[in-house]
């Protein structure tokens, strides 16, 4: 009987894709309007890669569950075409549809505007820079529920960055603070097992 249910959970996260995890160690980095093409590379329906974008603009996200801000990846990345993502650091949801081909395995380039211009964005960027806010690398979590904490203020709005965390829009402390629904971790651990 436990063979037939790992595999019947096994099947179940195949046809899901990735189940909720938490990736440690990861570098993160800024881009905005200034130095992308305004045209994600990639089209998401859900996560689900449609097809490759063109003449589209970047999704200007609120970094809720429902309208998450975009990021980019390489495409080597650990991260996958269209995967949503929540960043404990930013409170914020982000969608993978954009390449990034300066970036290593384990980064993700995330777009941290609301606004299409670029007006004080290029300083903004550089005030984020890698992200070491209390240390250089950080957690993201893959597959989350819609249930994590979310901040939807923006992170930049034309002559303002909010990179501080006594702005109250980064959360430095939030990293090994957000694990993934019990429910999720145990079909992990079980798929793990019956895998390995």
């Amino acid at each position: 009987m436990h063979i037939i249910q790992a595999i019947s959970i096994v099947l179940s996260l195949a046809s899901l894709g990735l189940s909720c995890s938490t990736v440690s160690g990861v570098k993160f980095t800024a881009y905005g309007f200034p130095d992308a093409s305004g045209t994600p590379a990639y089209a998401c329906n859900g996560n689900t890669v449609v097809a490759s974008q063109t003449g589209g603009k970047t999704v200007l996200g609120d970094g809720s569950f429902g309208k998450p801000y975009s990021a980019a990846a390489a495409g080597g990345s650990i991260f996958k075409k269209c995967e949503l993502l929540y960043i404990p650091l930013l409170k914020k949801y982000f969608r993978v549809q954009d390449d990034c081909s300066g970036c290593v395995s384990k980064q993700a380039d995330l777009y941290i505007a609301q606004y299409n211009t670029d007006v004080g964005q290029t300083g903004c960027e550089k005030q984020f820079g890698d992200f070491n806010i209390g240390k250089a690398l950080h957690e993201a979590v893959r597959a989350p529920a819609s249930g994590f904490a979310t901040n939807t203020q923006p992170l930049f709005t034309p002559g303002n960055c909010f990179s501080n965390p006594s702005q109250g829009r980064v959360f430095p402390n939030q990293d090994g603070q957000v694990t993934c629904p019990a429910k999720a971790r145990e079909i992990t651990k079980v798929a793990r097992e019956f895998q390995g």
